[in-house]
């Protein structure tokens, strides 16, 4: 009897021990004493940003007369006497206008995806299309501009079904290619015909709409004007700023002017003569070169003005006046790492990561670095550096190399 209970006794704490061990393995699976973040390449620009306003050869024209529907998108180049714009005698006409020819640039996109036009099948670049569409869809809708809107959607029905296609599927458009043509004969038979129309009243750039700081400042100011009073003058486009679509305006040259006010530090990165891409906020103008047409520092020395000076034009640009500017110095493409991940073994600095069940150690190759974080250069494969998709483990207590993790 005696045996019986002792050997129950011994198979019981067996068992509680079995039963111990993988609940303690799980609850390290579960709850690890470690964290980790996985390798992937991150992208930045060593840049400096400011506030400023554009200033170009722009002439307001157009009247009040009637609802006007407008034919051509901003940014277009026109000849002097073209057509522009039609005047309804109401706005439901110029509406219903308006609503045709979109169905009917919709109409011919679901027209080309029924009969596969698929176009580009590279799966990648059409998502970073996708991704594009969506940023600027987004940013239009931010500050306010539906000018392109439609245009947006349709390419994103396009590149969305293409994609679709690419990918082995099947779009089938025909029920709304069907709606949308008994949508247009139903609209084309209410519709009335235009009661005029507006011609361009010179040869340029065409945007559709003021802002009521066309001319504030003009280059021929440049000369006059002290690093204060283009501060003060900054200062009072940014508070008259309106929009309007009762009026037009003609861009006269493809060249313009951005000027902004930064601190003295940021304005010494920058060389008179010297070409720098730029980007401006909230808008699709982006990777514009531009050149350093002058640097002004205020008579206190507290700021400094500077003139950057453009060539390019395109609807993006043409719409531009109050956003404020990125000037890029240089791109970095790498692995992102925290800098308390970072850790020296043996006189070199770099990460642990987890491989399997195991820890192992690599090496770092810095090309930038901030108070957070450093980049390491993108690295594909097993080798002795930080690779893609290595998993960094972060955080953890006692870890060393070939540490088993699995064990506590």
């Amino acid at each position: 009897m005696k045996t019986s209970s002792g050997f129950k006794l011994v198979v019981g704490l067996l068992i509680a021990l079995l039963v111990l061990y993988v609940l303690m393995q799980i609850y390290l699976v579960t709850y690890p004493s470690y964290k980790t973040e996985i390798a992937v390449l991150y992208e930045l620009s060593d840049e400096i940003s400011a506030e400023g306003t554009v200033v170009r050869k722009e002439t307001v024209s157009g009247d009040d007369s009637g609802i006007k529907y407008y034919l051509i998108s901003d940014g277009d180049k026109v000849a002097k006497g073209e057509k522009v714009a039609e005047y309804y005698s109401d706005s439901d006409s110029a509406v219903r206008n308006l609503y045709i020819q979109r169905l009917k640039e919709e109409l011919e996109i679901l027209k080309g995806v029924s009969k596969g036009n698929r176009g580009d099948t590279n799966l990648s670049s059409i998502r970073r299309s996708v991704y594009n569409l969506m940023f600027d869809y987004s940013s239009y809708f931010a500050r306010g501009d539906y000018s392109d809107i439609s245009k947006l959607r349709n390419d994103l029905i396009s590149y969305l079904s293409g994609y679709e296609v690419s990918a082995g599927g099947e779009v089938d458009p025909s029920v709304q290619i069907q709606k949308i043509t008994e949508m247009i004969e139903t609209l084309e038979r209410l519709n009335s015909d235009p009661i005029g129309f507006v011609t361009a009243e010179e040869s340029g750039f065409f945007v559709s709409f003021v802002d009521g700081c066309e001319n504030i400042i003009t280059a021929d100011d440049f000369e006059s004007m002290t690093p204060d009073k283009m501060k003060s003058m900054i200062k009072e486009v940014h508070d008259r700023y309106s929009y309007s679509d009762r009026y037009y305006k003609i861009l006269s040259d493809y060249s313009w002017y951005y000027i902004c006010t930064m601190p003295l530090e940021d304005a010494a990165r920058l060389k008179t003569g010297n070409t720098y891409f730029t980007d401006f906020s909230f808008s699709a103008a982006s990777d514009l070169p531009a050149v350093v047409h002058s640097i002004l520092p205020s008579e206190d020395r507290s700021f400094a003005i500077v003139i950057l000076a453009f060539d390019r034009m395109n609807p993006a640009a043409a719409v531009l006046r109050n956003e404020d500017i990125n000037i890029k110095f240089s791109n970095y493409r790498g692995i992102k790492v925290k800098k308390t991940s970072l850790r020296l073994i043996d006189g070199e600095l770099g990460v642990y990561i987890k491989y399997g069940n195991l820890v192992k150690f690599k090496k770092v190759d810095i090309i930038y670095e901030t108070d957070d974080y450093i980049l390491s250069s993108a690295t594909e494969g097993s080798g002795s550096y930080l690779s893609l998709y290595d998993e960094i483990i972060t955080s953890g207590k006692n870890l060393y190399r070939d540490r088993d993790l699995n064990r506590s």
